[in-house]
């Protein structure tokens, strides 16, 4: 009474909270379409079909669980199991966003579940059978399918489950590959009733294992063979047909088959299912044995998660639809919820059977529903049929699940991955092997961070190194200059970083830059750019790389620049007293403005007057040597004097002007409402100024200020086209400077492009 209660209050809250696919207002056209006579033909044949592999395959999983010590308690156990699986089968048939979904009890969960109760059963070592060792491994696996699901409704409820992801997939291979392994030597274990090797190898003992060993190899050849969902039932029925032919005709009945162990045991006839929540059990469980293996469990909660989400992947594919993966997480919460208050263990999608519907009834959900009915009806009225069921089926089907799950993360995996993440695999199956599951993990864990950190150490955090030859600043200088910085931009070095600066990578930096110094060049190194625009993060450790870099650069008197250090960056280099330091540190906003501070350095050091006043036609003679034609050309250009602050183009402006700097300095800007001016280029004397958009006629598409007071010659469109009429060779001499500029800019950029690509 109380589990029904507790299902009606999570019915009310799954009804709000989850968004079910079929509401009221459809279920007379769903309904109708369902019992549509053909429509139910085949969705009575597969709900069957898949009713039979479902009580085989969980069937097996309880036998595994429940095997040894807890033999006694095995019609009991897999009373639970199977109620467990049939309210996972049901309500995700019923609320799946893909109709044709199938969930059953799943192997991995079980594979350690079945480690965890054979310890529980180990610490009643007085006697075997006590009920309290049932009821301990009992109350086990239900707080673990509880746990399970609030996780799974916990991730789907706020979008978590793509942080299951973050586990290397080396690691979850390893742990696939150890639940394969234990599922393989409990298959054997269920069908020779022990794991002595010294014993499995006797002819009586032989005669138990070895054909559910083969039928194990046959169910893995024909899953590879045939791609037909229908392989699997037949081998599996006309194993059953084999067995129980030569029984007979051996002579064999089928009570010395049961009272022999050959089948899987004495099940009633009155139903094998009691509530697992009631006071009589709770009494009797050990909770020091469960809280004992609490760390034990959490592999289950994890590669549970990362399972479903596989299977979800896997269903997408085969049905060519995309799932709603969160949408997923929360229902099969609730089903593994709703499962747990019955004793059911964890359970989620199959992509096996769920393909066997979307191929049989094109994904209906009223297979699901069937089965979970027989499912039920079989708890209640019919488990005697399950004493009929060969130990060595089971056992095989167990052999056939560890064998897929090996073959898939050992053998493929030696093709498919890494030779370093095979290693990785392979050490946490055999740690899982000799240790168990918790050990196995952590082991993986330690090895792939520490090959993380080695492998990402190797990765350059410098992602590349300009010198100032081919990497200049916005600022446009005067072909003095220019010459220069041409002559002397190695002494400007500028290493754009990127990714995240640890002590590995922040090491690699520092012999960088000690490289940068020892190397031989005409001019010595006098400044470095450090850029961090596309660092992610640095740790504290990293600071000390930092630290004996600036060191260095004061010993060959050379200066560090740290430019778009992001505000948590200039925290750490704040705090640990970098930014502060009044010699050899300085710290700009940006790139650009770093290099034009390096720049200005290196042509005060040649004695360049930076921005030294020339007259507009002894400038442009540096492009186009003087001429009549030239001096005539300026002749036509309106002069004007303007002062700081003036804006002599507008952005969005028509392109009715160019201007050309005779001296003093302007800057163009792109300017968006409610943020601050970008610097596009900040230009001097000799240089033109909107020229693309005169050429174009298009719309301006950035605003030009004034810095300083500057003396500026303007020419229009119109004036322009009565000096081609009246002075055809100064209005050439005019295109000829508007080209070379021009190309002066592409030149430019190629050596730049040439740079980075180096």
């Amino acid at each position: 009474m109380n589990s029904i209660c507790i299902l009606g209050s999570m019915g009310i809250w799954m009804m709000h909270t989850i968004k079910p696919t079929s509401r009221m207002s459809k279920f007379s056209e769903w309904l109708a379409g369902e019992i549509r006579l053909s429509n139910l033909a085949t969705s009575l044949a597969a709900g069957l079909l898949i009713y039979t592999l479902e009580i085989i395959i969980i069937t097996s999983f309880g036998a595994l669980i429940y095997s040894g010590d807890l033999s006694g308690f095995l019609a009991q156990g897999i009373g639970l199991i199977i109620v467990g699986d049939a309210i996972i089968c049901a309500l995700v048939a019923i609320f799946s966003s893909y109709s044709g979904s199938i969930a059953i009890g799943q192997d991995a969960p079980s594979a350690v579940l079945a480690a965890a109760a054979a310890t529980i059963a180990a610490s009643f070592s007085a006697n075997t059978g006590q009920p309290e060792q049932y009821m301990t491994v009992a109350m086990m696996i239900l707080v673990t399918t509880l746990v399970t699901g609030l996780v799974f409704l916990s991730l789907g409820i706020f979008k978590l489950g793509k942080l299951v992801r973050y586990l290397p997939y080396p690691v979850m291979g390893g742990f696939l590959a150890g639940t394969g392994w234990l599922l393989f030597i409990g298959g054997i274990g269920v069908m020779a009733d022990q794991l002595e090797i010294s014993t499995l190898l006797l002819p009586n003992v032989l005669i138990r294992w070895v054909p559910g060993l083969l039928l194990g190899v046959v169910l893995v050849y024909s899953s590879k063979r045939f791609t037909s969902p229908l392989g699997m039932p037949l081998v599996l029925a006309g194993y059953v047909g084999l067995f129980y032919l030569t029984t007979w005709l051996a002579g064999i009945p089928v009570t010395n088959l049961q009272s022999e162990g050959w089948l899987l045991g004495s099940f009633p006839s009155d139903g094998i299912w009691s509530f697992p929540l009631s006071a009589d059990v709770i009494t009797l469980v050990d909770w020091s044995a469960i809280t004992g293996l609490t760390l034990n469990l959490i592999p289950i909660v994890v590669v549970s998660v990362i399972a479903l989400l596989l299977n979800a992947n896997g269903l997408e594919l085969t049905i060519n639809r995309d799932l709603d993966l969160d949408h997923e997480l929360k229902i099969t919460g609730f089903a593994n919820v709703a499962a747990s208050l019955f004793g059911g263990i964890v359970g989620y999608h199959a992509v096996s059977l769920s393909s066997l519907n979307h191929t049989l009834t094109g994904g209906r959900r009223l297979p699901g529903l069937i089965a979970a009915f027989l499912l039920s009806l079989t708890v209640f009225l019919g488990a005697a049929v399950l004493s009929y069921l060969p130990k060595t089926m089971l056992g095989g089907l167990l052999v056939f699940l560890g064998l897929s799950m090996l073959i898939e993360w050992v053998y493929h995996a030696w093709f498919k991955f890494p030779k370093i993440d095979f290693a990785i695999i392979l050490t946490i199956l055999v740690v899982i092997a000799a240790r168990g599951f918790l050990v196995g993990i952590a082991v993986g864990l330690i090895m792939t961070i520490i090959l993380f950190v080695i492998s990402y150490s190797q990765v350059n955090v410098a992602k590349y190194v300009l010198s100032g030859k081919s990497y200049r600043s916005r600022v446009n200088r005067t072909y003095r200059e220019l010459e220069v910085l041409s002559l002397r931009g190695e002494q400007m070095v500028i290493i754009k970083l990127q990714g995240f600066i640890f002590f590995g990578t922040a090491n690699n930096l520092f012999e960088r830059v000690q490289m940068l110094f020892q190397q031989e060049q005409s001019f010595p190194l006098k400044y470095i750019i450090l850029d961090f625009e596309q660092v992610s993060g640095m740790d504290s450790t990293g600071l000390l790389s930092f630290s004996k870099m600036l060191k260095l650069a004061g010993e060959k008197s050379s200066v560090i620049l740290l430019a778009s250090l992001p505000s948590r960056l200039n925290q750490q280099f704040t705090k640990g007293g970098f930014v502060d330091k009044p010699v050899g540190l300085v710290v700009f906003p940006d790139l650009d403005r770093a290099v034009e501070w390096c720049e200005n350095g290196i042509l005060e050091a040649a004695a360049i007057n930076i921005g030294k006043a020339e007259t507009l036609y002894e400038q442009l003679s540096h492009v186009i040597p003087g001429s009549a034609a030239l001096q005539r050309l300026i002749g036509y250009f309106d002069i004007q004097n303007v002062e700081p602050g003036e804006v002599i183009i507008r952005q969005g402006d028509d392109p009715d002007l160019i201007y050309f700097i005779e001296s003093g300095q302007v800057t163009a800007q792109f300017e968006s409402p409610g943020r601050e001016p970008v610097r596009l280029e900040t230009m001097q004397g000799g240089r033109a100024v909107g020229e693309i958009g005169f050429y174009l006629g298009s719309k301006r598409t950035a605003a030009v200020v004034v810095d300083v007071s500057s003396v500026i010659y303007s020419l229009s469109k119109e004036r322009l086209g009565e000096i081609e009429k009246n002075d055809p060779e100064a209005a050439s001499m005019f295109h000829q400077v508007i080209v070379h500029l021009l190309g002066e800019r592409v030149v430019h950029l190629m050596n730049v492009v040439n740079a980075l690509q180096r």
